[in-house]
């Protein structure tokens, strides 16, 4: 072999030489080389020239091997080949038929290694080999600015603008660029045609069309290319679905415009973050920039770009349509920016007469909350993270509050803060009992199945039980808590204070917690009838369609009563009980006011205020993590059953008639 000679392929079966039988082939590999030649000898010693093997020297004969196509494979079918025979320290040369077949595959690496065609295919096939990956056999289709290629079930069109640079040899085009495919979803870089009359199919100034196209140049090969589409701001350029190229080159990803290959951006990897929408879908943000990419899973994958890190900067959010956006916030005003520099809504805080989260769980974001900003008489509707919506949440009320102080009583403040007070006690003794309301709804369907009841059955007894503990901490931990936030804030004022009445607050709380606690094991001793359904998750099917009729009568039946004592709890006594602890809570704290009248009023005020502002980020989120329900409805609701509750029994059961 020469200096300027490589193997490009080596064949341990698949080939034949006939008419020299004597010559054994067992322990032999056929190796062909990027020159057209080929060599038969052991698989180690090709390159040791004492060593027995067959040589076929294309760069002398170049006689090219005959081949057809024959469905999936390429038959070499090529008679009287004058093979150079080096066996036990003699030589000759022999005539020789080489029988060989390769698959598509085979064809596609051999092609992309040779520097020329060696392969003669005398009936009209044609061959298209993409990169040095695949191969299709199919038929040229005469096009406009592009060259277009049908496989039997496929269709490839290369347009003449990717074109960067071609190699014309006799029966065979190549064409080097960037070659993206919709269907496939990946950037081929080297094309070849290989056809008889390959020349029919070029057009005569094809020269001219390829040196005046523009091009993003060599790209080592291990430098993974993919498409993608851009929407936002980059590099002061505004895009809309742009179709780009994004390469990674080392530690940098850099990003080209597809159709004028101009460079848009490159940067270190580490500079860039994203928020995953799903679907492809990305939110990015490079350091400067934030804008929208869709890049589907496998590319993203391929260019690693699934690995980058979360967006961390807490002032990016995005609104419904998932359209990103700087928010700015300074001592007057509240910004949104599509770049840095481009505002796009200019919010005046003193105008804005509420923040508050829509959904907790309605973005698929994490950290992320649907929040509503009304201002005048208007809103928008943005994703923004939750540590800033608590902070905006804190500033906007605080501002609020602080027009509110000359013009309020401390009566009034004070009454505000009681209202806090019970909102936080109703919700950690009721909340979550009255959310099971929306979590097992699907109870009252006619149409559940025995899993959905074996389900029900599992779920609420595991629910209770939690409930059960959260009570007992709550009734043996809150008014120790309460007492302690009372003591610590006239300590730092250093006054003394009388909190006796808390000693009613804990008395109420257990009594509570005793009331509650029979209410739910009344439910549980319930469910015990059929405990031999509590089950794991992976049981529960296959247990199912084994039960007999009687054993499902009895899960219909406790499955039933259980939801019917549970909607008792909810819709019958929850009321009286939040009616009970709301009017105890208003007379307990009524009575330590006497504690706060010896104190300065705007003192108080501030005090109070704060405390509200506190409450009410709190109110803002949702009941727990598994829920979408946030705690501010769930609060109103317990308040709304208290109100209808007792009409309800009233007019189901007693007719008083009284005033409502």
């Amino acid at each position: 072999m020469s200096d300027s000679e490589k193997v490009i392929f080596v064949a341990e079966s698949g080939f034949a030489l006939s008419g020299i039988e004597e010559y054994k082939l067992e322990d032999k590999c056929l190796h062909l080389t990027n020159l057209g030649n080929i060599y038969i000898s052991k698989v180690d010693c090709l390159k040791e020239a004492e060593q027995d093997h067959l040589e076929y020297s294309y760069t002398e004969s170049k006689i090219k091997l005959k081949a057809e196509v024959d469905g999936d494979n390429i038959n070499i079918v090529s008679p009287s080949i004058n093979f150079y025979v080096s066996e036990d320290g003699q030589t000759s040369n022999i005539f020789t038929n080489l029988l060989m077949v390769l698959d598509m595959e085979e064809f596609a690496q051999i092609n992309d290694g040779l520097d020329e065609m060696i392969f003669d295919f005398e009936d009209k096939s044609a061959i298209v080999t993409i990169d040095s990956r695949e191969a299709y056999a199919g038929t040229f289709e005469r096009a406009d600015k592009r060259f277009v290629f049908n496989s039997w079930d496929k269709r490839f069109e290369f347009s003449y603008k990717d074109i960067e640079a071609y190699c014309l040899d006799e029966d065979r085009l190549t064409i080097k660029g960037y070659f993206y495919s919709d269907r496939e979803s990946k950037v081929s870089r080297k094309i070849s045609f290989i056809t008889k009359r390959i020349n029919d199919f070029i057009p005569s100034n094809f020269d001219e069309l390829v040196n005046e196209n523009f091009k993003l140049g060599f790209l080592p090969k291990n430098d993974p290319i993919v498409f993608c589409k851009v929407s936002g701001i980059m590099n002061s350029n505004d895009y809309l679905q742009k179709h780009m190229y994004l390469i990674r080159h080392e530690d940098l990803f850099v990003m080209y415009e597809k159709k004028s290959k101009k460079e848009v951006i490159c940067k270190s990897i580490h500079e860039f973050t994203k928020l995953d929408i799903g679907d492809g879908y990305y939110i990015v943000y490079d350091g400067q920039d934030v804008y929208n990419i869709y890049l589907n899973d496998k590319n993203a994958q391929e260019i690693g770009f699934d690995r980058i890190k979360p967006v961390s900067n807490e002032y990016i959010g995005y609104t419904k349509e998932y359209r990103p956006f700087f928010i700015k916030v300074d001592q007057d005003r509240i910004g949104i920016y599509k770049s840095y520099d481009k505002c796009v809504l200019d919010i005046e805080k003193n105008l804005v007469s509420d923040i508050s989260v829509i959904d907790d769980k309605d973005s698929d974001i994490d950290f992320y909350v649907e929040t509503q900003i009304k201002y005048k008489d208007k809103y928008i509707v943005i994703n923004i993270r939750k540590s800033l919506l608590k902070d905006l949440s804190e500033e906007i009320f605080s501002e609020y509050q602080r027009t509110l102080l000359d013009s309020v009583g401390m009566d009034e403040v004070y009454e505000n803060w009681i209202k806090s007070i019970s909102d936080m006690i109703v919700f950690n003794f009721y909340g979550h009992i009255y959310a099971m309301n929306s979590k097992y709804q699907y109870m009252a369907d006619r149409d559940i199945t025995s899993v959905d009841k074996i389900n029900f059955i599992n779920d609420l007894y595991l629910d209770l039980h939690d409930r059960l503990e959260s009570i007992d901490l709550t009734s043996v931990y809150m008014a120790e808590i309460l007492e302690t936030n009372e003591l610590n804030y006239f300590r730092s004022l250093r006054k003394s204070c009388d909190l006796s009445q808390i000693e009613r607050l804990e008395r109420l709380f257990f009594e509570i917690r005793n009331d509650i606690k029979e209410d739910i094991f009344e439910i549980i001793k319930c469910m015990e009838n059929v405990n031999q359904l509590f089950l794991p998750l992976e049981m529960r099917k296959s247990v199912a369609k084994r039960m007999k009729e009687s054993e499902l009568y009895q899960l219909d039946f406790y499955c039933d009563l259980s939801y019917k004592k549970l909607s008792h709890l909810i819709y019958n006594l929850l009321p009286h009980y939040v009616s009970r602890t709301v009017k105890k809570v208003f007379e307990i704290y009524e009575n330590i006011y006497s504690n706060y009248m010896t104190l300065d009023e705007d003192e108080v005020k501030l005090e109070m205020m704060d405390r509200i502002k506190s409450a009410h980020v709190f109110r803002q989120f949702s009941v727990d993590k598994d829920s979408k329900i946030l705690r501010k409805d769930l609060i109103d609701d317990l308040y709304s059953l208290m109100k209808f509750g007792k009409m309800k029994v009233d007019s189901d059961f007693y007719y008083t008639g009284g005033y409502r």
